[in-house]
């Protein structure tokens, strides 16, 4: 018995791309199916089977949403249910274009959905090896460039896909800097087929790359050329240049187009003028590129139940099979949910588990790394319910960390009140003072005048 794993799963930009807890449910929902390709069961049962959160309720809720994803993503259908032990009737999809037949087995050897999703990415195809870059995984995965290294190292180090280094051309992408191509994954069974080829390319002395089937980024572009297909003006002689055209510049992975681009700039900001041009409209591009890494990091953080930003930018999602092996030495942020919402939003510094004092208007910490670890196992007891921190939860953690903080902040608040008070006194008392003079200014000049 097989999974079929349809191509337009992990197929950049295409309307039916799965993201990794998809493909993991969508492969069990297959094992489950009967000989009519339907699933005959209940959200009670189905929670039993999947587990994505230790939490029943959490369990339930994201079981709930990725049956709503996979049906708007038109890969199943299913009857409407009232109650979690109401029969729930799903049928699947027909889709077109080619499938990867995965072995029930095999499946059920992985028991993590990135793992899966990287052996799934490399086995379905024809050759069970693709050449990608690291941002073409990082799109795949939905992750950032050091978590999607550290998924990549994790598999390889288990030997479920091997990888071989790109080798450097004596194309120059910047000064004294080689271009190196990219970096071939393979399934172990794949070897010999990567060794013959390399063979048949030293023999033939070509510069040649061996032929490996490549997934581009945006999925119209071949295994030699990465060459932008967005609309752009950097060729265009005597054009002018728009926000849009130095957003592309900073997002390419066009090597020709980046040196393109440079030297337009470099004409450009030998004037004044020019130089104010370019520093604004980059600033524009960088500011998209920054809201689109918020925004791609809200729609990861809609994935987690608990989750940590650390000092280096990545964000881990945590529960209580990784919590303790994190140091909290190497933790930024702390994410939380807040009004009422039922994703992961807000954030906390790990430092805002220590006392502190108002120095010339501003609050400073003060150094207590004790508190801080304090916090920390307070928090990591929290992730072992497997129940998402809330704003509330967060508050109750600093509370019994800091017992006293309130207390310590409402008596500086009040203090600062007083003070507020005793000028606003002092300063009538001054008016009033001021004016009792002029009045008697006022009438000594009425005297004289009347005399």
């Amino acid at each position: 018995m097989y999974i079929k794993i349809y191509n337009v799963f992990t197929q950049f930009n295409h309307k039916q791309k799965l993201n990794v807890n998809e493909l993991y449910f969508y492969s069990q929902l297959a094992t489950l199916q009967t000989h009519e390709n339907k699933v005959y069961i209940n959200i009670d049962l189905l929670a039993q089977i999947v587990i994505f959160n230790s939490k029943k309720s959490q369990n339930i809720k994201k079981i709930k949403e990725l049956l709503q994803s996979l049906k708007q993503k038109q890969i199943i259908q299913f009857n409407d249910t009232k109650n979690n032990n109401e029969l729930l009737i799903i049928s699947f999809c027909t889709i077109e274009g080619g499938y990867e037949p995965i072995p029930y087995e095999k499946f059920r050897s992985f028991s993590d959905v990135y793992e899966y999703y990287i052996y799934v990415c490399v086995a379905r195809t024809k050759e069970n090896m693709v050449e990608f870059s690291l941002s073409q995984w990082g799109t795949l995965l939905e992750l950032s460039r050091p978590q999607t290294i550290s998924k990549l190292k994790r598999v390889i180090d288990k030997g479920i896909i091997c990888k071989r280094e790109g080798k450097y051309t004596d194309e120059e992408v910047r000064k004294n800097q080689k271009k190196q191509e990219k970096n071939i994954y393979y399934l172990p069974g794949a070897k010999e087929k990567i060794e013959q080829k390399e063979n048949v390319a030293n023999k033939s002395a070509t510069s040649s790359k061996e032929t490996v089937q490549t997934v581009q980024e945006n999925d119209i572009t071949n295994a030699n050329n990465e060459q932008e297909q967005r609309e752009h003006n950097w060729y265009v002689k005597g054009s002018q240049l728009t926000a849009n055209d130095f957003y592309i510049y900073l997002t390419t992975n066009d090597e020709k187009l980046k040196k393109q681009a440079e030297a337009r700039i470099n004409a450009i900001s030998k004037n004044e003028k020019g130089k104010y041009i370019v520093e604004s409209l980059s600033k524009e591009a960088q500011e998209k590129v920054k809201d689109e890494k918020r925004k791609a990091e809200r729609e990861m953080l809609k994935q987690m139940t608990n989750a940590v930003r650390l000092k280096d930018g990545t964000i881990v999602a945590v529960d209580e099979k990784n919590i303790d092996s994190i140091d909290v030495n190497e933790v930024e942020h702390i994410f939380y949910s807040y009004y009422g919402r039922q994703h992961l939003e807000g954030y906390i510094e790990v430092k805002g588990f220590q006392t502190g004092k108002i120095i010339n208007g501003k609050f400073v910490h003060d150094d207590r790394p004790d508190m801080i670890q304090r916090g920390w196992e307070v928090y990591s007891q929290h992730v072992k319910t497997g129940e998402m921190l809330t704003g509330d939860i967060m508050r109750s953690i600093k509370d019994t960390v800091i017992p006293t903080q309130k207390n310590e902040t409402v008596k500086v608040v009040v203090k600062k009140v007083e003070n507020e008070y005793m000028k606003m006194a002092e300063r009538a008392k001054r008016e009033a003072e001021q004016k009792r003079k002029r009045e008697i200014i006022d009438i000594s000049a009425i005297v004289v005048e009347g005399n």
